[in-house]
């Protein structure tokens, strides 16, 4: 048996790092696949080098004497693999890293100088890898203390934790859940679609997965109630606003406290926003109601199709109309950026109208 370090032990700790779960390493070999291109990846080092100022894609073309065109299609492979975030900024549009572009960036740019602890060289495919994985966070937990015992450097970023394999667990919960009504296919095409469409809101990645499931669950719920496959029980009641981040967001919490499990509640939002107002969380808490696992969710069909009630705050036309529904529109100020003493005023008449054009109906 040979004692040189660098030869593969399969039994031993080198192996059990190496094991990546089946999602890891499609998401790691898509990231990999989008950055095998020289010009993409030295794009890429000036979006990260331009900090949170972000960089125009002008002045990409202009360091790189490319066409606009050229660096824009390069910029949506990378926009698409997660590593770069466009904003528009007036009449410009502003590229940012993601922080896992940012992770990933300063792991592979090791490749490209010596360690100066004298470790072994990346360049060595075996201890090169092994490296990789050790600072991406991506290997076995088995061989790593619990997560309370471990430095914060060394916990995976929450960007990196690879989406894929919590999504297959959530799939495997929800085919369960509906076993009987759904087909296992049903069920993933609509969590992948829950995903998707959160995705585009999202601030905090590290959670999506958990939400999803619970926003997946949520409409495939209505679904069933909708077609008849699942017995409705309760009353149901859809809020819907702009953002999905205050007014929605205080009546369902409020009706909820009312009416606890009497009344099936729901919220949505025709523009979801990335999170709940901060404000409006504050102001509920005052009531002693809690709005820290709650989330801006996108209007769909189905749930609009569920609701026996659904009470418009400010979203025009977006939400669509069935019929024997009863529609309530509620002309009520928009909290986002408002002070606290505004806020009240919303939670308060939000809280009036509840008590006095729903109450009287759902629980008789």
């Amino acid at each position: 048996m040979t004692d040189d370090p660098r030869t593969p032990d399969p039994s031993g700790a080198a192996a059990a790092a190496a094991r990546l779960p089946a999602g890891t390493a499609r998401r790691l070999a898509r990231q990999l696949k989008d950055l095998a291109e020289p010009v993409r990846l030295r794009l890429l080092s000036m979006v990260v080098a331009s900090g949170h100022e972000g960089i125009r894609a002008g002045e990409l073309s202009a360091a790189f004497a490319l066409t606009k065109p050229t660096v824009s299609h390069h910029l949506k492979v990378l926009g698409e693999a997660g590593l770069v975030a466009r904003e528009r900024s007036g009449t410009q549009i502003i590229y940012r890293s993601t922080p896992v572009a940012q992770r990933l960036h300063t792991v592979l740019s090791r490749f490209s100088r010596p360690d100066p602890s004298g470790a072994p060289a990346v360049g060595d495919a075996h201890e090169g890898l092994r490296s990789v994985l050790d600072e991406l966070g991506i290997e076995e937990r088995a061989e790593r203390p619990p997560w309370p015992r471990r430095a914060a450097a060394d916990r995976p970023l929450p960007g990196l934790l690879d989406p894929e394999d919590l999504l297959d667990r959530v799939q495997e919960r929800l085919t369960i859940r509906f076993s009987g009504m759904f087909s296992p296919e049903t069920v993933q095409r609509y969590l992948r679609d829950s995903y998707e469409m959160l995705s585009h809101s999202a601030a905090v990645t590290a959670h999506l997965p958990a939400v999803t499931e619970r926003f997946a669950a949520e409409r495939l719920t209505a679904i069933a109630q909708r077609d008849g496959i699942a017995d409705k029980t309760v009353p149901e009641v859809l809020f819907v606003c702009v953002l999905n981040a205050g007014r929605s967001q205080i009546a369902a919490a409020l009706l909820r406290h009312l009416a606890g499990d009497r009344v099936q509640i729901r919220s949505a939002g025709s523009a979801p926003a990335e999170g709940i107002d901060p404000m409006v969380d504050e102001v509920m808490a005052e009531v002693g109601i809690d709005l820290c696992t709650e989330f801006p969710k996108p209007l769909t069909d189905e749930i609009v199709h569920s609701a026996d009630i659904v009470v418009t705050m400010g979203c025009g036309d977006a939400c669509p109309v069935y019929p024997g529904k009863r529609y309530l529109d509620w002309q009520i100020p928009d909290p986002a950026g408002q002070s606290r003493p505004v806020v009240r005023r919303v939670r308060d008449e939000i809280d009036g109208r509840i008590r006095a054009e729903l109450l009287p109906d759902l629980l008789g």
